[in-house]
């Protein structure tokens, strides 16, 4: 049986108790940190082999797949405790404000406090009982979401710090995007796309990649990342759980992408390609799905709108 992922800002007062629920629950078995734990060692080899090294869930071709089967292993978990819970998503083009029920203490919580950005408010505040396990922060020279040397950062609170960094993309961003006929194109990193004619939906909606007439660098995708900022500006990502709402819409940018290109490749490269996963690589760490398995989200889930 397939489900629905609805729009957060559309679920009921019950359908949103029930979510939080399910996601404090397999935290507190620890389940939760598994995952935590798991992006954090993917993405760390991912950034250290951004410009030509074996990658799979990040600047890479394999951004869209895995990370949409993350998400469905995250949601079996989510199953093990309520059935009825299913991934909301943040539309993050549309619905931008530090106001927003996203943000309410019945859901999310807030933004963190002056000094340590400690979030203080909503079910995922460390004085309500979320504790955090597994964490990092950059050491290294680099652009933060482009190094891959880490050490370990031993606060147990999240971090938040909404609006302090950039801005959110806007509709327009996301339609010049979805625009491109072009899944992805050699080197398959973070540098696909970024000449006429673009062909690389994927680092685009990922981030890394802009147009002449954009001034800066770092959309959809990765500007969502840095808005949220505390431990969504790093790899340690998923402790904070707006992480799997953002990453929801961009599985759903993703699909929408799939629908207005119906005749092109909805995943490249076909042929077995190095450093990269191909159309029948099975993705690590389950080893049970290919790009091929996991294009036709239908198959499990549909999206409301």
């Amino acid at each position: 049986m397939t489900y629905v992922r609805k729009n957060h800002l559309d679920m009921s007062a019950e359908e949103k108790e029930r979510f939080i629920e399910a996601v404090l629950e397999i935290k507190r078995l620890g389940i939760y940190d598994r995952f935590v734990k798991l992006h954090i060692r993917m993405n760390s080899r991912d950034y250290l082999n951004k410009d030509g090294g074996r990658r799979y869930g990040h600047i890479n071709p394999g951004l869209m797949p895995w990370h949409r089967q993350y998400l469905l292993e995250f949601e079996k978990a989510l199953h093990l405790v309520d059935p009825t819970v299913s991934l909301p998503y943040w539309d993050w083009t549309q619905d931008q404000g530090t106001d927003s029920p996203l943000w309410a203490d019945d859901f999310l919580g807030g933004t963190g406090r002056p000094g340590d950005f400690q979030v203080t408010t909503g079910p995922f505040a460390h004085r309500n009982g979320w504790v955090i396990n597994t964490s990092v922060l950059p050491d290294g020279p680099e652009d933060p979401w482009l190094e891959g040397n880490y050490t370990h950062d031993d606060r147990p609170y999240l971090v938040r710090d909404l609006g302090g960094m950039g801005r959110l993309s806007t509709p327009e961003e996301l339609q010049e995007t979805l625009a491109l006929p072009v899944y992805d194109s050699p080197p398959w990193n973070h540098t696909s796309g970024y000449e006429a004619p673009y062909e690389s939906f994927r680092n685009h909606a990922e981030g890394y990649a802009k147009f002449p007439w954009e001034t800066e660098l770092g959309k959809l995708h990765g500007c969502a990342h840095v808005w949220v900022g505390g431990h969504m500006l790093y790899i340690g990502s998923p402790n904070d759980p707006v992480f799997f709402l953002h990453h929801a819409f961009v599985d759903k940018i993703w699909a929408m992408w799939q629908e207005e290109h119906p005749n092109v490749p909805h995943y490249l490269p076909v042929e077995r390609t190095r450093g990269v996963p191909s159309l029948h690589t099975w993705l690590p760490p389950w080893f049970t799905k290919t790009p091929a398995d996991l294009i036709d989200h239908t198959r499990f889930y549909t999206y409301d709108t």
